[in-house]
């Protein structure tokens, strides 16, 4: 919301020549500032994504807030247009944002796949069932268990959510898993952390990968292969949610865990 963004950093310049004694304010400050500047200045570096500074929204909302109020009490009395105007921008976004389909009942007509913001956290549970209609397919014709192999970590992610499977099985006895890192030793991400397939001599695995919407990819990484006897590609598996392409998967048999 733009008008509470510029009302939060403006809070966050002000306060320290009016209430820098206030310990409610430099507390709620000191727990959100540090953290949303340095991802601020750490996009001079790099790219970050906004759920990165998610820690610090709700304190320096609260900061905000307080400051605010504090000022009304004293007599600023244009914060009260300022609110309104707050939340007549905000209101119909955060509608929005919490139901795109909401133009489909109104005007006839769904937002496109690509610019539906809740598109990453839609169709989820029909990926789920996807590879899990393969893994026991598989399963059933070879009579050996079969594991599951993310390429992402957010892939991992979401079949361990939706796998009741996984879910009983972690940590002792899991059935999916990130793979391997490239290199040796060098950990990618926090399931370098979790048990390893390495160990699971003789097994099959559907390797899970997410693609972009166009469907593009590549072979299936090196460090993999060597891992397993043999492989086939399975192609392009597409997730749709009322009628639109939501997820796009490409899966592969990997056989005989070497």
């Amino acid at each position: 919301n733009p008008v509470f963004c510029i009302a939060m950093i403006w809070a966050g310049i002000a306060f320290w020549k009016r209430y820098r004694d206030d310990d409610l304010l430099k507390y709620l400050f000191l727990m959100g500032a540090p953290l949303f500047m340095g991802y601020f200045l750490y996009t001079i570096r790099s790219r970050v994504h906004p759920n990165w500074i998610a820690p610090a929204i709700v304190p320096l909302f609260c900061f905000m807030a307080i400051y605010w109020d504090r000022r009304f009490q004293d007599g600023t009395l244009a914060v009260k247009k300022w609110l309104v105007g707050g939340l007549c921008v905000g209101l119909p976004l955060v509608i929005l944002l919490h139901d795109t389909n909401i133009p489909s009942k109104l005007i006839g007509k769904t937002v496109p796949a690509k610019l539906d913001p809740l598109r990453r956290v839609r169709a989820w549970s029909g990926v789920a069932d996807a590879v899990n209609v393969e893994r026991l397919k598989l399963k059933e014709e070879e009579g050996k268990e079969v594991f599951l192999i993310g390429a992402h970590y957010g892939i991992t992610s979401v079949m361990s959510f939706y796998f009741p499977e996984a879910n009983a099985g972690v940590p002792d006895n899991p059935i999916v898993y990130y793979q391997t890192p490239r290199v040796e030793g060098h950990p990618e991400n926090q399931y370098y952390f979790w048990p390893s397939y390495l160990d699971r001599k003789g097994d099959n695995a559907i390797y899970v990968r997410k693609l972009k919407l166009n469907g593009e990819y590549g072979p299936l990484p090196q460090h993999v292969k060597d891992q397993f006897e043999s492989h086939e590609d399975l192609g392009v598996k597409d997730i749709f949610y009322r009628g639109r392409l939501f997820h796009r998967l490409n899966l592969h048999i990997c056989r005989n865990k070497l």
